[in-house]
């Protein structure tokens, strides 16, 4: 399953184009074929899925919306560039949906749920047998998005659906490469999909809180690999010229 944003209600062709187009570069930034603060020629993209430089400039303003490329006017686009702030408010923004989520699922949905989670679980441990990280990421992504949905309020996945794509190329750029991992954050995903078949009463409140937990130990590795990778002297100086090209 990509990464996608929510679509509009029967879509012109035009729109549905450049939707198309966004999908697929928010995917090449998810799958880190794209680097942070790397530029986007729309020329080159345009030359790349074979249309004008009108779809691709509407693909780019649509990522622009959800925080995953930043327009410099008279300079260019760029993916964006994430700073220890930024990740810290956006997975502490991520938790409170997920959490909230989590205590809003309906009772009935609750082994269908489970099923779903433990099946990402499944690809999660193919994936790391494999090798093969961007489909680890990928099921991860699946995981917490299906508990997500199961919630049931439109409003909550809609604002999940708006920090999806940072939110999937963090773990895929920064998560995958910390201490540990991700072995250790499968563990957390494998309990919580058993535990979800009976989360009632205070089980409900003990698989929030293991959810919560899960939650901030990724933030913390997303900040420890940040610092390892992207504050480097040298690296803050390639941004610092990207930019101001």
């Amino acid at each position: 399953m990509t990464v996608t944003a929510r679509k509009s209600s029967q879509p012109s062709a035009k729109q549905l184009l450049s939707q198309q187009i966004a999908d697929r570069i928010r995917q090449a930034i998810v799958d880190a074929d794209f680097e942070f603060g790397e530029s986007l020629s729309e020329e080159i993209l345009a030359q790349a899925f074979d249309v004008s430089r009108t779809p691709v400039r509407e693909a780019l303003n649509l990522l622009q919306v959800e925080g995953l490329v930043i327009i410099v006017p008279k300079s260019g686009t760029f993916v964006y560039s994430p700073s220890e702030e930024g990740i810290s408010d956006l997975v502490t923004f991520r938790g409170v949906l997920e959490t909230s989520a989590l205590r809003l699922l309906p009772r009935d949905a609750l082994p269908g749920l489970s099923a779903r989670l433990q099946a990402a679980c499944a690809r999660m441990e193919r994936a790391m047998a494999e090798g093969d990280m961007r489909d680890y990421g990928r099921a991860d992504t699946d995981f917490h998005l299906e508990i997500v949905q199961t919630a049931g309020n439109r409003h909550l996945v809609e604002a999940y659906r708006m920090i999806l794509g940072r939110v999937a190329s963090l773990r895929t750029h920064l998560a995958l490469k910390a201490e540990g991992e991700p072995r250790r954050s499968f563990r957390d995903h494998r309990e919580l999909a058993l535990g979800i078949l009976d989360a009632e009463g205070p089980r409900r409140d003990e698989l929030a809180g293991l959810l919560e937990g899960h939650i901030h130990r990724t933030r913390e590795n997303y900040l420890n690999a940040f610092r390892q990778t992207h504050l480097s002297p040298g690296r803050r100086m390639r941004s610092r010229l990207k930019l101001d090209r």
